[in-house]
């Protein structure tokens, strides 16, 4: 094998391999903004092997009939100028008047019928012959679009050893398809693919790592966001006599919008908060350490849970440009045999009675942080021994499951008459695992928070 014939073919198995990668790499994403990745994987496999089944020393060695090569060269041909078409598109769009999607439609039709016409003829390269017009019309387009599209071009193929590598490749290309005016007896096409491959292949690995680099960086901040909301959380409920209270809470990410507090007002007095920021992930997490601190500063009007959702209103609504909150604030008072509640935009709280009727306490106020004048009423409820009391956010009925269903009110409902057995904390365990059940192992599409508490005693 000639030193020429080895060079091609260490560029097209390098290519090959290349390309194989960059499929597979696309197939592990499967997104629509990877499919750079796919076109450019097909493009370099389709050329590698086309250089790497040249060299007639291979062809002996696969055995191919006589005419294979020739013919999987032409085919090769033809359609090899598709995918990169295709790439551009994927770059820059469908270009200047729908140029490039025109380009790349006109190179399939071509393709296709020199493929046809090289089967009807029984000869191969019989519309060869259009090739070379078509790649020059196709780099000029694909050209000019660069040029006039280079703002929104992709940052990885505009920096200077990428971009000139390209220059390269366009100028070897050119000077093949004008019939090598310069060197006629080398074709120098495959070194300038092999200068472009590289300087790429740095460029993504650079752009790999430095990706990487910037991950791992957002997931140190993420855990350590995720430790300090955590920390701002209560990590038991207090004890009061006379109550038992279980707090079940599922992020739908490392932090959450949901927040929960607890304020002990005595012996037998329990201050509970269930409150939901508007929205997901980092944004809400710092809402809810607002919420967080509006309920902090509220501990001599702890008692009163009207008051307290007037004043925390007053303080959200002077900060919180956009956005909304959902609260709850119930005080339990178990001497008294008394629970009282205010709510503002949130789902009920509700009790479960010994004779399994479920009472919902569902006089809501407006949101917290809308209207900075609203004011927010107490609504009183006896409490008997045995009585279930539960407060939650709307993640827990907004939980859907494979088929799209909600997990709606009238199944929350049952957790308290099929509950009436144990602790809270079992009462809650059950209710987290009807949740999971429910759901089908999918990933939650919003926080969720529960408390559970008991009435101690018998009915």
């Amino acid at each position: 094998m000639s030193p020429t014939d080895l060079i091609a073919l260490a560029i097209g198995c390098m290519l090959i391999a290349l390309g194989l990668g960059s499929i597979g790499a696309w197939a592990l994403r499967r997104r629509t903004a990877e499919r750079l990745l796919l076109l450019f994987g097909i493009w370099c496999v389709l050329y590698g092997v086309r250089l790497a089944s040249q060299p007639p020393a291979v062809q002996t060695s696969i055995g191919l009939p006589d005419r294979a090569p020739a013919y999987i060269n032409a085919f090769l041909t033809y359609a090899i100028n598709v995918p990169g078409a295709l790439f551009f598109e994927a770059l820059l769009g469908p270009g200047w008047r729908h140029s490039i999607r025109r380009l790349w439609q006109v190179m399939i039709v071509y393709a296709v019928l020199a493929i046809v016409a090289d089967l009807l003829a029984a000869r191969p390269y019989v519309l060869m012959g259009l090739n070379r017009p078509l790649v020059l019309l196709g780099l000029g387009v694909e050209a000019a679009n660069v040029w006039l599209y280079r703002r929104q071009v992709n940052p990885l193929f505009t920096t200077p050893i990428i971009a000139g590598a390209g220059l390269a490749l366009l100028a070897f290309v050119v000077h093949e398809n004008l019939g090598r005016p310069l060197l006629r007896v080398v074709n120098v096409e495959p070194v300038g693919v092999l200068i472009f491959v590289t300087a790429l292949a740095y460029g993504v690995i650079g752009t790999v790592f430095r990706g990487e680099a910037e991950l791992l960086a957002v997931q140190r901040e993420l855990e350590t966001a995720r430790r300090i909301q955590r920390s701002l959380l209560p990590r038991e409920p207090e004890r009061v006599r006379g109550l038992d209270v279980a707090v079940r809470y599922l992020p739908m990410t490392a932090v959450a919008g949901d927040i929960y507090d607890f304020v002990e007002l005595g012996s037998s007095r329990l201050g509970i908060l269930v409150a939901d920021v508007c929205g997901h992930g980092v944004p809400a997490a710092l809402l809810a350490s607002m919420v967080k601190l509006a309920f902090s500063t509220q501990a001599d009007a702890a008692h009163d849970p009207g008051l307290v959702l007037t004043m925390m209103n007053r303080i959200l609504s002077r900060h919180l440009e956009h956005g909304f909150v959902t609260a709850v604030y119930a005080v339990v008072d178990t001497e008294a045999g008394r629970i009282t509640v205010a709510n503002a935009g949130h789902p009920p709280l509700l009790i479960g009675r010994p004779d399994r009727h479920v009472e919902g306490i569902d006089e809501r106020g407006l949101m917290l942080g809308v209207f900075p004048d609203a004011r927010y009423a107490n609504r009183e409820v006896d409490l008997r021994p045995g009585d279930l009391i539960l407060l939650y956010t709307d993640g827990v009925t907004e939980t859907r499951n494979p088929s799209g269903e909600f997990f709606d009110d009238e199944r929350v409902r049952r957790w308290l008459t099929a509950g009436n057995g144990g602790g809270a904390s079992r009462l809650a365990d059950g209710a987290l695992r009807d949740l999971n059940v429910w759901r089908g192992g999918a990933v939650p599409e919003d926080d969720i928070t529960f408390v559970v508490a008991r009435v101690a005693g018998q009915p």
